[in-house]
C-alpha cells in the first residue's frame, strides 16, 4: 500500500518563489517597524518625564530612539539599496527541468 509520491519541479519553484516574497516582506516590515519604533520610544519616554519628572528617563528614551533610528534608516538604505540592484540586473532565463 505504498504510494510514490510526486512532486513536480514546477511546484517546487512555485512554492520558493512564494517563501521569497514572504521573507522579503518580513524583512521590509521588520525595517518599517523599526522605524515606527524609533518614534514611539522618545515619545514614551517625554509621557513618562511629564509624569515623573525623571530627566534621566526622558534622556534614555531620547538615546534610544536615536539609536533605534539610526539602525532603521541603516537597514531601511540597505534594503533599497539591494532592490535597486535586482532591478538593475537583467532576469536570468529560467532553468529548465
Amino acid at each position: 500500500m505504498q504510494e510514490d509520491i510526486i512532486i513536480r519541479r514546477k511546484h517546487l519553484d512555485r512554492l520558493r518563489t512564494w517563501f521569497g516574497r514572504a521573507l522579503e516582506s518580513a524583512a521590509w516590515l521588520l525595517c518599517l517597524g523599526l522605524l515606527a519604533a524609533s518614534v514611539v520610544v522618545p515619545l514614551g519616554a517625554a509621557l513618562v518625564w511629564l509624569v515623573s519628572g525623571s530627566g534621566s528617563v526622558l534622556a534614555t528614551g531620547i538615546g534610544g530612539g536615536i539609536a533605534v533610528g539610526t539602525v532603521a534608516v541603516w537597514l531601511l538604505v540597505r534594503r533599497l539599496d539591494c532592490a535597486a540592484k535586482r532591478l538593475r540586473q537583467p532576469e536570468q532565463a529560467p532553468v529548465q527541468a
